[in-house]
């Protein structure tokens, strides 16, 4: 009886750090984007903020997938209409991602990722295509209702194994809530195409040595 009584407790007080940690990085991302914090601010917050939410989110078991997923379904790096160009935006930023940047860091060129179907033509009538997790992850931040602003309809998630933070904008749709644990190739959201293509904000950053580096996915793509 005395081992039931600790395991309740002890559930009843790790679920609310659990989820606090969670709303925490939420609250302070909301704070970014707004342009509420200095860099140096918002680098020292990322400090504290992201070995609690690698911790509390430790029991949950998530584990990076050897195999990245393309984050549009259907569709894969060879479908990449803007690959050179993306690629050296990529490049060029990968050791200065912009994170504490607040809107600056949602207009930059290397997020824009053009998804174009290999027989597309101006004839070529587009369906909304779904996006989907890239790696497994925890949803740390949702963004709804939010089509006209920079980012638009965002999602982040997070992966502790290797301090992973997955970020998806410009979504047309988000069916997804703060605190879901996807698996590489669940739905996120939606996309509406444009005469070009299909076009989603997308990035992969990784956190080490206090700070956030952009991490080339595409690599890790069959």
């Amino acid at each position: 009886m005395k081992e039931i009584i600790f395991a309740v407790c002890f559930m009843c007080i790790a679920a609310p750090a659990f989820a606090d940690a969670i709303s925490d990085w939420s609250d302070y991302e909301n704070e970014l984007r707004k342009g509420k914090l200095t860099s140096a601010e918002a680098g020292f917050k990322s400090e504290k903020l992201v070995p609690k939410l690698s911790e509390e989110v430790e029991s949950k078991n998530i584990k990076e997938n050897i195999d990245w997923i393309f984050p549009v379904s259907g569709y894969g790096k060879a479908n990449i209409g803007n690959a050179k160009k993306f690629a050296a935006a990529w490049d060029a930023s990968v050791r200065d991602p912009k994170f504490y940047d607040g809107e600056e860091f949602l207009i930059q060129p290397y997020l824009r990722l053009l998804v174009v179907p290999a027989d597309m033509n101006k004839d070529t009538v587009l369906e909304t295509a779904d996006v989907v997790a890239a790696n497994n992850g925890i949803v740390v931040y949702v963004k709804k209702g939010a089509l006209n602003s920079p980012g638009g309809n965002t999602v982040w998630l997070y992966n502790p194994g290797q301090n992973f933070f997955i970020y998806y904008g410009v979504l047309r749709t988000v069916d997804v809530n703060l605190g879901d644990v996807l698996s590489a190739g669940d739905k996120i959201g939606s996309i509406r195409p444009s005469k070009k293509g299909y076009v989603l904000n997308f990035a992969v950053l990784m956190y080490s040595d206090e700070s956030f580096t952009l991490f080339n996915c595409f690599d890790e793509m069959k």
